[in-house]
């Protein structure tokens, strides 16, 4: 598949980057890693007519580490991310969910900011032009019937980036500029639950970073996730769970937070039902009900909806655990 032609400016400053996105009017189309819009656009699904590179904006890349928080710019690269001790060492959820996405060369070009603003998916969208061809086009696809709940009145793409449901438990921040103004948001905040157009940034924004908490001494994370091919696939389900023990076990604080499970990652309102709770006493059975709670699981990806929604709380279950035990060090917790 061959790529459209498109003009192509690789400006060296963020200020020559927001003044060509400026002259086209938030039409430009912004390139990071490249991994999610190069195939887009040759299934024929993204025709920019300008494509801005950001990969010579050094201020939007490396990570910096303070007494209280951590920065990691929007154009490092998962590699590096995931190389990072700092990252290792105090974010177990994002260093685990970093290494879950594609294989090593991926990994080499695909970026933090990419990765976040990646497109949501569809089993009936994500296809060749000439596959699209034999059904009338969906709602993302510019249609207005959707192939996976026919009855449906709305987009049920799934949005199926890694580091998001990791970021989001661990407390992140995104940090958002244009040409003359900035906002420091929850990152949660940016994602609108709408698949045709999952994210509410302007066309001049521009994700610079995102920011992390440091977590205390008795706080400890997992991602875990399922999919089909372990090196090449996207989730069919996850979870990302961040949680603070007392000095006796029990669980003080739970941040979980469900990914490939709607058109956005998913906040599960568990903790007070973790509240004092053991990795012994806990029941992830019992939690069925809030897992499911936000969740829209069509048959739009590879596993059907169903058989994805059985195993919200075996994941989910699995995060928590692993988050546990990422602070007791104890294996058989």
């Amino acid at each position: 598949m061959r790529l459209p032609y498109f003009y192509y400016r690789e400006p060296i400053t963020i200020e020559e980057a927001f003044s060509i996105m400026e002259e086209h009017h938030g039409g430009a189309r912004v390139l990071a890693g490249g991994t999610d819009l190069i195939p887009l656009m040759k299934y024929g699904l993204e025709t920019p007519s300008i494509i801005v590179s950001l990969r010579n904006l050094t201020d939007f890349k490396g990570i910096e580490a303070g007494d209280k928080e951590v920065f990691v710019g929007a154009m490092t690269s998962l590699a590096d991310l995931s190389s990072s001790s700092v990252i290792r060492s105090n974010f177990p959820a994002l260093h685990e969910a970093v290494g879950s996405v594609g294989a090593p060369p991926l990994r080499n070009v695909a970026t933090v900011g990419g990765n976040i603003r990646q497109n949501s998916r569809c089993l009936y969208y994500n296809q060749s032009k000439t596959w699209r061809l034999e059904k009338p086009p969906c709602r993302k696809a510019g249609g207005d019937v959707c192939h996976a709940v026919p009855k449906g009145k709305k987009c049920f793409s799934v949005y199926c980036g890694d580091l998001a449901p990791a970021l989001i438990a661990l407390g992140g921040s995104v940090v958002v500029k244009a040409k003359n103004r900035e906002r420091i948001i929850p990152l949660w905040d940016i994602f609108t639950g709408d698949g045709l157009t999952p994210f509410a940034l302007a066309g001049d924004e521009l994700i610079a970073g995102v920011t992390l908490p440091i977590p205390g001494k008795e706080s400890g994370s997992s991602y875990v996730k399922m999919r089909v091919r372990p090196a090449v696939d996207y989730p069919l389900v996850s979870a990302a769970a961040s949680v603070a023990l007392d000095g006796e076990g029990r669980i003080t604080k739970t941040d979980l937070v469900l990914g490939a499970a709607g058109p956005k990652p998913v906040v599960v309102e568990a903790g007070q039902f973790l509240a004092g709770k053991t990795i012994d006493t806990v029941s992830f059975d019992a939690l069925n009900e809030l897992l499911h709670k936000g969740t829209q699981m069509a048959n739009n990806l590879v596993l059907s909806g169903s058989y994805r929604r059985k195993m919200l709380p075996v994941v989910a279950g699995k995060a928590i655990r692993a988050a546990i035990r990422s602070i007791t060090g104890k294996e058989n917790a």
